[in-house]
């Protein structure tokens, strides 16, 4: 299921599949509302695939994602009920093929609030500010 308005969009799904394209989706959302000279749409969408790529790997249904731009920055939420996954950002093995997303992320869009399972819940919630800047003032 999607949710889109003017400065919410959101995803919730259980199916690998459908979680896939939604990169692309709030690419389109957040290119059709940005200040392309003062935003690095490129980046955004990288740290969006890698974060949903992270909780399709190491996560387990259902997703969640949601992208709030009430303020700006938009604030990229990515959610899954998985077991969770120790918080790493060592750098990985040179020849290692995987172990580079969330310092991919933090280098692209900075500071990454990462919180893990706890007694009272599973999943994983991963919180990122986009490097995206409205354009135009934002209707009242």
């Amino acid at each position: 299921m999607t949710v889109e308005d003017d400065w919410y969009w959101s995803y919730v799904g259980d199916r690998v599949e459908e979680a896939a394209p939604v990169r692309k989706h709030v690419r389109r959302f957040l290119e059709s509302r940005a200040d392309a000279a003062n935003s690095d749409l490129d980046a955004a969408e990288l740290v969006v695939g890698e974060l949903v790529a992270n909780a399709i790997r190491h996560g387990a249904p259902p997703f969640g994602v949601c992208v709030d731009w009430q303020d700006d920055p938009p604030i990229l939420c990515v959610v899954d009920r998985g077991r969770g996954m120790r918080q790493l950002y060592a750098a990985p093995d040179l020849l290692s093929e995987s172990g580079r997303g969330l310092l991919l992320v933090r280098a692209l869009a900075g500071e990454v609030m990462v919180d893990s399972p706890a007694d009272d819940r599973a999943g994983t919630r991963v919180v990122v500010a986009l490097p995206v800047q409205r354009d135009g003032p934002r209707a009242a």
